[in-house]
């Protein structure tokens, strides 16, 4: 198929979120950037409710497509499978795009042909657990930023071409898809560029997919590193130099951590409380 220039196919991947989904499609309505066609991929959902919404989308911009449930991976390269741009966004059902993010994203790709993936900082919210506004900040980079750690949110936008390199997301990964996705795109010399401004909403939800992959994470990187394995052998040095730099920056915070809670610091942070106190007050 030819693939549409500038044409972005967004694709939702789609099971039992019809609470969520329309909150999606509309941060993508509400884009500045217009040319965009929206691939929802329903997965096999069996909710009554997520079903009726699904049947009452009548959005000339949005198609439905169903299929049995074969989870996130299989869902994306489904509606990739059906999509007719050059470009792709992948978007989770209970997550959000702000309004600006594909008019300044979609540039990048455009003017670097070396980027073969865009992202943006991510902002949680519809946290229970008291982390709303936590802002993470992924560095994007080359193949080497990402052996040991996640440097892209798995909502992006890609090059199909990229998708085509990778040879699509591995459907037999339950978890850290997207991670597995960005090395396969970078072993083909493609860079992720990270816009450095929060352009996304996570919704941070008790039974999320990243939550469950974290209490698998040894599995999963297991999984990982055999998929890319003469990748991960070329680079055994850098690899193991990153591992450590995590470790010294763990062994620092912990040591902070530490010194914080210690009686020299707690008697210095008593005695210095009223002059934080008369700096803070509004004299007038």
């Amino acid at each position: 198929m030819n693939r549409k220039p500038g044409l972005v196919s967004v694709v939702i991947p789609f099971y039992n979120h019809g609470r969520f989904l329309m909150e999606a499609i509309d941060s993508i309505l509400a884009q500045t950037y217009r040319d965009f066609e929206v691939i929802v991929v329903d997965d096999g959902s069996d909710d009554p409710q997520s079903l009726a919404v699904l049947e009452a989308i009548r959005i000339p911009q949005v198609s439905i497509h169903r299929k049995s449930n074969g989870h996130l991976a299989s869902a994306r390269n489904y509606g990739i499978q059906r999509s007719r741009g050059e470009l792709i966004l992948t978007l989770d059902a209970d997550d959000r795009f702000h309004s600006t993010f594909l008019e300044k994203a979609v540039p990048i790709l455009e003017n670097n042909p070396d980027v073969g993936v865009v992202t943006c900082h991510v902002i949680r919210f519809g946290s229970k657990t008291g982390l709303d506004g936590h802002i993470w900040r992924p560095k994007g980079g080359t193949v080497s930023d990402f052996l040991i750690e996640n440097n892209c949110c798995g909502n992006a936008l890609f090059r199909y071409r990229c998708w085509e390199d990778a040879g699509g997301y591995d459907e037999e990964l339950r978890g850290f898809e997207d991670w597995d996705f960005w090395i396969g795109v970078t072993e083909h010399g493609w860079r992720i560029h990270a816009i450095p401004e929060v352009l996304f909403d996570y919704r941070d939800t008790p039974g999320s997919l990243l939550k469950t992959a974290k209490r698998h994470r040894p599995d999963l990187m297991k999984k990982i590193v055999e998929n890319h394995l003469e990748t991960y052998r070329s680079r055994v040095a850098d690899v193991i130099f990153r591992m450590e730099l995590g470790r010294d920056a763990v062994i620092t915070e912990q040591a902070s951590r530490i010194a914080m809670r210690s009686l020299p610091c707690r008697i210095g942070n008593a005695l210095l409380a009223p002059v934080k106190w008369a700096r803070r007050r509004p004299w007038s």
